[in-house]
């Protein structure tokens, strides 16, 4: 029914926009928005308005109940507020509307969430709202284990739980002032602590949210739900089905146009990741002061106007000069190294590009970064794969690259000798030589020497062991942080390389459970042997390490110790292979 319903949708003469966001708004279809409708929706605030929600689910429910209710005051007017029927036929189109729309989570937890609403609302043997919302969370949960680990889940429960603790003991607004003085409330209180919720779930903000809700969520609750839905119950009689969809085509545009304003003046921001905690904590704070009941006044402006300060105050701390950030990312079965020092950004391969075309880069950052130099250290889509979006959402100083490589974009050649400084922090350029053709892509590898004080990091690429051996007496030890070759494969990391250099932590970037079987047993025994801390992105998630810092280089990992198959001997993790 639902594919029926969306191909008669696509024969309508609606725009595309209109189309899109029609099936999405009234079939929970957002398979149908576009990049640019996603863009746009994420940068506004207005992502939760475009899927199947507790918003469209209840304005079915509300308008089924309020036709039974009014047919059955018509039939039995004397006994029609005790007439059970027209919320048992709420319930049931709650039901129907969100299974039409696919059942996805979303329109799952707000179908069960519009039931549990709709029994509070029958004020018969129901449960408080603070019973209703437990009852709620817990259906979800038992239908649906996995919504748990999705942000919806907390961001619906959460704005849910907020909006009765603001209105509890509250009387209903009266008229339209009331009800447009209520809508301004809500949405005010609601904008700081959902703001902290998407930083805490996504890392991001979206400025213009506050304001741009204000707007639109009354223009697509009032109007444009309410005319798409009106368009599928009056398609027996065409004419004014078009013409309900026709209004809505007008409403989006509208919409649209707004968005596009609100984020021209006022775009997505993505605060420093060392600030997202902090920020979100201040922005709960301040919805905390305006939402808890029985607090004077004076005590609610004082707070929040110490939190404000403090929260436009709040600064990512710099990177001294002479220390350096290592981030090595977790972008599965590839490798992308960030270093960053104080005024100097520079990536060591791009990561991977998928048989899907997805590429992990995509996802680390939002558009509009700068990167001063990027080293593909050759053309395998594992280590060169995210050059393109690379191109397209980033600006680059200067691409290097071996020169028999084809990375698809102009490079200057990277070649051994080749030597730079930035912010007190040296880098050397270690292989291949000027003449390299002969070699195969993998012995081509750029290998990256850097310095920060009296820590050295080394990157070989995917360089085998001979080559290992070429440039083995140019390298400075002791090394500290060792980024292993070739993912960990058994044909780099040669027990020459190991023995001589000795590396404090050996760093794999490799993905879980890789079919290549990454790292390999004897290269994870030699490492072990040579009493390296040994780490692992299939593990660990993105490795996070320092170097030239007074207190010596420590490595940091994004996951849990629950990930790792050997536990934890001391400070170094026993990573085992997965063979």
């Amino acid at each position: 029914m639902r594919e029926r319903a969306l191909a008669h949708l696509e024969a309508q003469p609606l725009s595309p926009l209109a189309t899109r966001w029609l099936a999405a708004l009234t079939l929970g279809a957002d398979e149908r928005l576009t990049r640019d409708d996603w863009d746009l929706l994420n940068a506004s605030g207005t992502t939760h308005l475009m899927v199947i929600s507790g918003l469209h689910v209840g304005l079915v429910a509300t308008f089924v109940l309020l036709m039974g209710r009014g047919v059955a005051r018509l039939v039995t007017p004397r006994r029609w507020r005790l007439v059970i029927w027209p919320w048992w036929l709420a319930g049931a189109a709650a039901l129907g509307y969100a299974s039409l729309a696919g059942l996805e989570p979303p329109a799952l937890r707000a179908m069960l969430m519009t039931l549990v609403g709709l029994w509070v609302a029958s004020g018969r043997h129901a449960p408080g709202p603070w019973q209703g919302w437990w009852l709620a969370l817990g259906l979800v949960v038992i239908v649906d284990p996995l919504a748990v680990w999705r942000p919806g889940l907390w961001l619906s429960f959460l704005a849910v739980a907020l909006l009765i603790l603001v209105w509890q003991g509250r009387s209903r607004p009266r008229g339209v002032s009331g009800w447009v003085a209520a809508l301004l409330r809500t949405q005010l209180l609601l904008a700081p602590l959902m703001a902290a919720a998407v930083l805490l779930a996504f890392a991001r903000l979206a400025p213009a949210a506050p304001l741009v809700n204000l707007l639109v969520v009354p223009l697509v609750s009032s109007l444009m739900v309410p005319l798409g839905l009106i368009g599928w119950l009056l398609l027996p009689i065409p004419t004014l089905s078009t013409l309900a969809w026709q209004g809505f085509d007008g409403l989006a545009r509208g919409v649209a146009v707004l968005l596009d304003a609100a984020v021209a003046g006022l775009p997505l921001w993505w605060p420093a990741p060392e600030t997202v905690l902090t920020l979100a904590l201040l922005l709960g704070g301040i919805a905390g002061l305006w939402a808890l009941p029985a607090l004077a006044m004076r005590l609610r402006l004082a707070g929040t106007l110490l939190l404000s300060v403090t929260l436009l105050g709040l600064e990512a701390p710099e990177i001294p000069p002479g220390t350096l950030r290592v981030r090595v990312q977790d972008v599965g079965q590839g490798q992308l190294v960030e270093l960053r020092s104080a005024s100097y950004r520079l990536l060591y391969d791009t990561g991977p590009r998928f048989a899907s075309g997805f590429a992990p880069i995509e996802a680390l950052w939002p558009a509009g970064q700068r990167f001063d130099t990027v080293i593909v250290s050759h053309a395998d889509l594992d280590h060169a794969g995210g050059v393109s979006r690379l191109v397209e959402r980033h600006a680059v100083g200067a691409y290097l690259a071996p020169l028999a490589e084809a990375v698809g974009v102009p490079v200057r050649p990277c070649r051994r000798g080749q030597r730079w400084e930035r912010d007190g922090v040296r880098y050397r350029v270690l292989w291949p030589p000027p003449r390299a053709a002969h070699l195969s892509s993998n012995d081509r590898s750029c290998v990256l020497e850097v310095t920060a004080g009296d820590e050295r990091l080394l990157i070989t690429g995917d360089v085998g062991r001979e080559i290992e051996r070429a440039f083995l007496a140019e390298v400075d030890d002791p090394v500290t942080l060792l980024v292993a070759g070739h993912h960990g494969s058994a044909t780099s990391s040669g027990p020459h390389l190991v023995q001589s250099l000795a590396p404090r932590h050996a760093l794999f970037s490799a993905g879980r459970h890789n079919g290549y079987g990454h790292p390999a047993d004897a290269v994870v025994r030699r490492f072990r042997r040579g009493g390296s801390c040994l780490w692992s992105t299939a593990l660990d998630g993105a490795l996070t390490a320092w170097l030239g810092r007074p207190e010596g280089a420590a490595v940091s990992a994004t996951r849990s110790a629950e990930w790792r198959h050997g536990g934890v001997e001391g400070p170094c993790h026993a990573v085992e292979s997965p063979h």
